[in-house]
């Protein structure tokens, strides 16, 4: 029961009230082989939650996502991560991005990390970094990567970009919920609806 309680308080729009005390609850990490770039969205959970988000998808017959431990993600000397403990945490993939779509969200970084102390340059630069980044600006980068991922058309892609760059943060919030909550399975194609009147 708490568990469950718990999963509805993070998903609703608590307006950057994170509910683990200004912990991190998303990493960025970025690979780098030859010329092509990867970048991907974790979120970040204590174990029992994304158990219970994953028990909720399968009740519903939709895809949840894979979950890893935190260390196999996040790895050694990450920059904030010695200031928590993760031993009850993992790292939920949100999405990966490469190419076009990930170029048509750069711009993207620079407005959802505007209000933090990191450097957006450490993950649109080059070569491969890891960065954890605080509850508000990953659930505005979860609505890009979530909503552009199935985008084929690169003007589409970047109303996608704008579109999520300029709302407000209790918009993201509730946009966040409907896009990764199992009680709204169609929050994704409502939100690329809503901004690229592409269904």
């Amino acid at each position: 029961m708490s568990i469950q309680r718990d999963e509805e308080r993070s998903e609703t729009f608590a307006l950057g009230s994170s509910v683990y005390g200004g912990r991190p609850t998303f990493a960025l990490v970025r690979d780098e082989t030859g010329n092509e770039a990867t970048i991907t969205l974790y979120e970040l959970l204590p174990t029992e939650q994304a158990d219970a988000r994953q028990r909720r998808l399968e009740r519903r017959r939709q895809q949840s996502s894979k979950t890893h431990p935190f260390h196999e993600v996040i790895g050694e000397n990450v920059e904030g991560a010695e200031d928590w403990t993760w031993d009850d945490w993992v790292a939920m993939k949100v999405r990966r991005l490469s190419g076009s779509r990930l170029r048509c969200l750069l711009h993207l970084f620079d407005e959802a990390l505007r209000n933090t102390d990191i450097d957006p340059s450490l993950v649109t630069g080059t070569g491969s970094a890891t960065v954890l980044i605080p509850e508000e600006p990953g659930v505005q980068l979860s609505l890009g990567f979530i909503g552009i991922k199935p985008l084929q058309r690169v003007d589409r892609m970047r109303a996608l970009a704008r579109g999520v760059a300029r709302m407000s943060l209790e918009e993201c919030y509730y946009w966040h919920a409907k896009c990764r909550s199992p009680n709204s399975p169609s929050g994704e194609k409502a939100l690329r609806t809503l901004l690229t009147h592409h269904k």
